[in-house]
């Protein structure tokens, strides 16, 4: 073992015993309270009650339901700027494709067949995730990012041609992110569009209906909790944080004498 190595091992154990006995003495910080603020308690009892149905979500997962009831807003505007980030990759890097190759290499024939198991079980966990984030923990976010991990694996082990030839494509993940952003917008607006057309009132972002605004989402699907918007809401962000993070995995796995070649040459490669 080299020096270096021995002294980043001591460090990082140093630091592990002192943040313990640190945490131990209580001395990085107060405390927090045992008792719940007002707020975390008008939150646990509400995300689902359904007796209240004024202030409820119908959601079993309380912080899905903060997410996309309570504070929505913040979590479209977070949405935002993960667009923001995304579109500005799509800019800086735009032009730049690598052609489809039917030649795959990769690691080992252990490596490759255990990828081939694992794929499928991740896209099914990160559906999952999405589905029922509005019942257990997990939601659209943790689910797209988990999603994302499937083409990172296929790239590693077996090339980034097994992309091109499950016919995955850049602009489809484009086409199908702002497709999801877009309906994240419009139900958002549902609602207070359609309360505008009855001569009621609605809200931006309302999921279950309000004592001045009797519009509601779907709360129930077949004797199960639906949540309304949040269940919509975790699907959307599920397809469109899984395509955006899939986009920059392609970008960042093409080659950098590639990229130079296809922004000199101003080549676009579907």
């Amino acid at each position: 073992m080299r020096r270096r190595d021995l002294a980043v091992a001591v460090s990082l154990a140093s630091l592990s015993i002192a943040l313990g006995v640190a945490f131990s003495l209580g001395g990085v910080g107060v405390i927090p309270a045992k008792d719940l603020r007002g707020l975390a308690t008008s939150v646990l009892e509400n995300s689902f009650n359904p007796w209240s149905p004024n202030l409820t979500a119908y959601s079993l997962n309380a912080v899905a339901a903060v997410m996309w009831d309570y504070r929505a807003l913040d979590t479209i505007l977070e949405t935002a700027v993960l667009f923001a980030a995304v579109a500005g990759t799509v800019t800086l890097f735009r032009g730049v494709r690598e052609p489809p190759s039917s030649r795959l290499r990769g690691l080992s024939v252990v490596v490759k067949a255990s990828t081939r198991v694992a794929v499928p079980l991740i896209l099914v966990a990160g559906a999952s995730l999405a589905v029922h984030g509005h019942l257990s923990p997990g939601g659209g976010f943790q689910g797209g990012a988990l999603i994302a991990v499937a083409p990172a694996l296929v790239i590693t082990t077996l090339s980034i041609g097994a992309i091109y030839v499950a016919g995955v494509k850049a602009r489809s993940l484009l086409k199908a992110r702002y497709s999801a952003l877009l309906l994240i917008a419009l139900v958002s607006l549902a609602i207070p569009i359609a309360a505008t057309v009855l001569g009621i009132r609605g809200y931006v972002l309302q999921n279950a209906g309000k004592a001045d605004a009797p519009l509601s989402m779907p709360t129930w699907f077949l004797g199960t909790p639906l949540a309304g918007s949040v269940f919509i809401f975790n699907v959307l962000e599920l397809v469109a944080v899984s395509a955006g993070l899939t986009y920059c995995i392609l970008l960042m796995a093409v080659k950098m004498e590639d990229i130079e070649s296809s922004l000199a040459r101003d080549e676009v490669y579907e």
